[in-house]
């Protein structure tokens, strides 16, 4: 019976012992599950050591992709205005983005204008003149090209401008009758694809490009004809005078703008009708008989006049009558007075060192 009684003390003790324990380290189904739980939970710390963090990571890319942009940019900006690179990667990047080179009234005059006309004519100089821009001379010949180019791409724009404003356009069929002519004369004689190699080789523009300088080149004809009033009245007098029964040539002497022509009377003496032709001179004269005198024509530098002294299967002998524009170089004159026109760039105002 003792050993009984022992045995039931024995127990109830250990159960008393059980139930005095905290609940925490009782092992139910519950505090099973929080226990795998805790397990986990620090396996999930080597398994994805990445996971808690990654927004960080993001972050960071972001803001180091800024700041490689940043710097690009920052850089390349710097290039362009104080070390002025003229190469091709930068003509290419600011006819994407269009970072200013000047403004002229109002309007900004892209950097990639300015470029294109610049190095046309420093790989012409390069590789057709054998011009070392790193010589003194080369150096000066750099800066008098700077000007030129400058002063050409913002005058261009300036053209544009005016032209928006007035609503003269060049169409495409008036570029492309211009290149057709241009790839016909028989002083290329050549097919365009040829045509096409030759504008590459001798002044590094693509065809776009060409035609681009094209268009330019035919709306700054229209506007100075538009804007030069003045110089217009001064060859339809002229005309009148001739057509009156004054001398070609005597009044060739008394109103010309051209030295040369003065002297001679305008004469330019015989050449071949499929001679370069850009003001459309010998095209006029073609069409006429000899001792005819033409109406006025507007070409590239100035009005015409021109007198058909003799004509042959292949030559043409004319006279021509020539008056500058003025009008476009004055009011780009009066607007750098003015202080109209900004430029980003230091350029300086260079002679032509072939004159030096």
């Amino acid at each position: 019976m003792k050993k009984l009684l022992k045995k039931i003390h024995k127990r109830t003790k250990k159960a008393s012992i059980v139930a005095e324990q905290p609940s925490s380290l009782r092992i139910t189904n519950e505090t099973v599950a929080a226990h795998r739980e805790r397990i986990l939970a620090g396996g999930r710390k080597f398994k994805y050591p990445l996971q808690t963090p990654k927004h960080r990571i993001v972050l960071v890319t972001v803001l180091l992709v800024i700041l490689t942009v940043v710097t690009f940019f920052g850089v390349f900006t710097w290039g362009l205005y104080v070390g002025q690179n003229t190469s091709q990667f930068t003509q290419r990047l600011t006819q994407v983005l269009p970072y200013p080179v000047a403004s002229v009234d109002g309007q900004q005059v892209r950097f990639s204008d300015y470029l294109l006309e610049l190095r046309s004519a420093l790989h012409y100089l390069s590789t057709k003149e054998n011009v070392n821009f790193n010589s003194e001379d080369g150096k000066r010949q750099l800066e008098y090209q700077k000007r030129l180019a400058l002063n050409k791409a913002t005058e261009n724009t300036y053209v544009s401008k005016i032209a928006k404003e007035q609503g003269i356009k060049v169409s495409d069929n008036e570029v492309n009758d211009f290149v057709a002519q241009e790839i016909n004369s028989n002083q290329l004689g050549v097919t365009e694809q040829v045509f096409k190699q030759v504008i590459q080789d001798y002044y590094d523009w693509s065809f776009d490009e060409y035609k681009t300088s094209v268009q330019h080149q035919l709306l700054r004809k229209k506007i100075m004809a538009k804007l030069d009033v003045e110089g217009r009245k001064r060859a339809e007098d002229a005309l009148a005078a001739i057509l009156g029964g004054k001398d070609f040539t005597e009044e060739v002497k008394a109103v010309s703008d051209d030295p040369t022509a003065k002297a001679n009377g305008g004469d330019m003496g015989t050449t071949t009708k499929n001679a370069d032709d850009p003001n459309s001179l010998i095209a006029t004269a073609k069409s006429m008989k000899p001792g005819a005198i033409s109406g006025v024509i507007e070409g590239t530098d100035g009005f015409y006049i021109v007198k058909l002294i003799d004509a042959k299967d292949n030559t043409i002998h004319i006279a021509k009558l020539f008056i500058a524009y003025t009008a476009l170089e004055k009011q780009f004159a009066q607007l750098k007075k003015d202080g109209k026109v900004q430029e980003y760039i230091k350029v300086a105002e260079s002679v032509n060192p072939s004159n030096q």
